[in-house]
């Protein structure tokens, strides 16, 4: 029964949730962050983003200056590469952190994100975290199981 388990387990794709900074890499830096995750998590990876990341982007794209305009031009246009998951009434009220946190637990994914803080909360909760180093590739922070 083990073996069938851990069978079911590699094949099954990763859940991979990723927050708005995540999503501006590529234009930022000319990381191609879908190749890059599935290079180095060696698995098949589903990337989702949640209905209140999707707002957020293009609520700072509303707001952009010039330069972060084509940032988040490019973080819309990546977002059709992801699932979009709504989120539960519940949580529609805490903060996209914290959906992205409850999410990425609820799920045993990995968090996608730049942002330090979140990075550390994620850390502290056990949620692996994929993230940009160097300005040229992905690391992983923590174990998947």
């Amino acid at each position: 029964m083990r073996s069938i388990h851990a069978n079911l387990v590699t094949t099954l794709p990763l859940p991979v949730i990723l927050d708005t900074n995540f999503l501006t890499i590529p234009a930022q830096f000319g990381v191609d962050v879908f190749s890059e995750a599935e290079r180095l998590l060696e698995r098949s990876v589903e990337f989702i983003l949640l209905e209140s990341v999707l707002d957020e982007i293009k609520s700072n794209l509303e707001r952009a200056g010039r330069t972060e305009e084509r940032f988040f031009k490019v973080a819309l246009d990546l977002t059709e590469r992801c699932k979009i998951v709504g989120i539960d009434h519940y949580t529609r009220g805490s903060s996209v952190d914290d959906q992205l946190l409850e999410y990425a637990s609820s799920v045993r994914g990995v968090l996608a994100t730049n942002d330090r803080e979140l990075r550390d909360r994620a850390s502290k909760l056990g949620i692996p975290v994929l993230m940009l180093r160097g300005k040229n590739h992905l690391e992983l922070e923590g174990a998947i199981f």
